[in-house]
């Protein structure tokens, strides 16, 4: 579905992406080409906040200029025409001093420059920051950082409304997330001006559910809606080695009425998030009707109709992430069905399952790498060479099984067919050696550890007869 720009729509009033993540940030091209993305699926919001750049957060005092300057013009232009609001965040919270006037002026021009270029949402980002006052100054001017944070934000925002006409404020707070309000909320909600609008991430950082029941929680002690930024389907920290292009799930359908809008933090990998964002547009569009599953296979036909299905295929292994913790569902169902098999003695249909899986695999694999624009493909690289690795690794397996079968009929095999079990189980621990080499992670572990159980299995059973 393309959106067009002025088009009335049911669900979340404020659509957003903010390039929130650790890590490598994204190219200017990126950037625009994913605004326009974002222009064409309905999102409203773009919010620049990458944390590795040094003056985003580091050395925010410092001011931006020449190249960087002539960068954002440009995003802002391709913003605007994409029906897009372009926002510049600044995170000065590590060194931030609320009671120090010369830090409030510098922060105001550095907004100010920005403003000047056309920017009317301004982002304050106040996480991932110590949740006490640090400097002397404050400790003597303020009860607590919730009361520092509230006053220096009110002067900011007050200060900037002067001068920015339809000024749109927003604020990441030092606690962003929770199952309970603490004494910090409730003096922001107290505190806070009216107007200023705070970001949430729900009951964790990177939230496995977000809920109605949540959201008025939170929306009563900030005495407002909170804005929520969903930690999906961002791969920083501990998730840089998964590849977030799964099902979207776990957001209840009545959210929206909740809250003032829902921001997204997408992956480091630009071209890779936008299939997750098309997936996403569908329920900030109708989240009453949203259905996962139905929403995946769209996004994918959309996109990539000539391999529609091997990219579902391929995301199906890669749906291990903070929405689904566990192994997915596609290794799940195969062990399931290698365990009921071995259970009955059925080494032979196991080898069947295992080499039509394998054939599933590299032909999707052919088939993607054969298709994919460019700039796809160098996102999704590295997780599909994992891909064609497990594809390689259950044909192994399947050729253990074929070979060890015949231990359970031959008391005496001969040497050649000993010499060639050694030899497919050699094969089986070379992929696991090469598949332990590797930075990334798809189909869980258990699909790994099954392999290695194997290959030890086959260790002891050729002993039967190899002694």
């Amino acid at each position: 579905m393309i959106y067009k720009r002025g088009e009335q729509m049911n669900g979340f009033k404020l659509r957003g992406v903010v390039e929130g993540f650790y890590g490598k940030p994204w190219t200017w091209q990126e950037r625009k080409d994913m605004i326009r993305f974002m222009g064409e699926n309905g999102y409203t919001l773009y919010i620049y906040a990458p944390k590795a750049d040094q003056l985003h957060r580091d050395q925010w005092r410092q001011m931006y200029e020449g190249a960087f300057e002539e960068n954002f013009q440009s995003l802002i232009d391709t913003g605007k025409t994409a029906g897009v609001d372009i926002s510049m965040a600044i995170s000065p919270g590590l060194s931030l001093v609320h009671s120090d006037e010369t830090d409030l002026n510098i922060l105001k021009q550095k907004y100010l420059t920005f403003a000047a270029m056309g920017v009317r949402t301004i982002s304050l980002f106040l996480d991932d920051i110590p949740p006490e006052l640090i400097h002397q100054k404050d400790k003597q001017t303020y009860q607590s950082l919730a009361h520092a944070q509230s006053d220096f934000a009110n002067q900011l925002y007050l200060s900037l409304a002067n001068e920015i006409k339809n000024i749109r404020f927003i604020l990441c707070p030092t606690i962003y997330h929770g199952t309970t309000m603490c004494q910090y909320h409730h003096t922001l909600g107290e505190k806070l001006h009216k107007d200023i609008q705070i970001m949430w991430t729900g009951p964790k950082v990177c939230s496995e559910k977000l809920t109605v029941e949540n959201a008025q929680m939170v929306a009563k002690a900030f005495n407002r809606k909170p804005l929520f930024w969903d930690n999906f389907p961002v791969n920083d920290s501990v998730m840089v080695p998964e590849l977030h292009i799964g099902r979207f799930s776990g957001r209840d359908g009545n959210l929206g009425t909740v809250c003032e809008g829902f921001i997204v933090n997408p992956m480091n990998q630009a071209y890779a998030s936008m299939s997750v964002l098309k997936n996403i547009s569908f329920y900030l569009n109708d989240p009453q009707q949203y259905n996962p599953d139905e929403a995946l296979m769209k996004s994918f036909e959309q996109m990539y109709p000539q391999i529609s299905s091997e990219m579902l295929t391929f995301s199906k292994a890669c749906n291990t992430s903070p929405l689904n913790p566990g192994d997915p569902e596609i290794t799940v169902l195969l062990l399931e069905q290698l365990e009921q098999l071995r259970k009955k003695g059925q080494l032979k249909q196991m080898s069947i399952l295992l080499n039509e899986n394998s054939r599933l695999i590299c032909e999707a694999y052919d088939r993607i790498v054969e298709k994919i624009d460019q700039n796809l493909l160098a996102d999704i690289e590295p997780w599909l060479n994992e891909y064609i690795y497990y594809g390689r690794l259950m044909n192994q397996m399947a050729s253990v099984l074929e070979k060890i079968e015949v231990v359970y009929r031959d008391e005496h095999p001969p040497a050649k067919t000993i010499d060639a079990i050694h030899e497919a189980n050699r094969q089986l621990e070379k992929s696991l050696e090469e598949l332990a080499r590797l930075k990334t992670r798809i189909f869980g572990k258990g699909l790994r550890e099954y392999a290695l159980e194997l290959a030890i299995t086959c260790k002891g059973l050729v002993k039967l007869v190899d002694w």
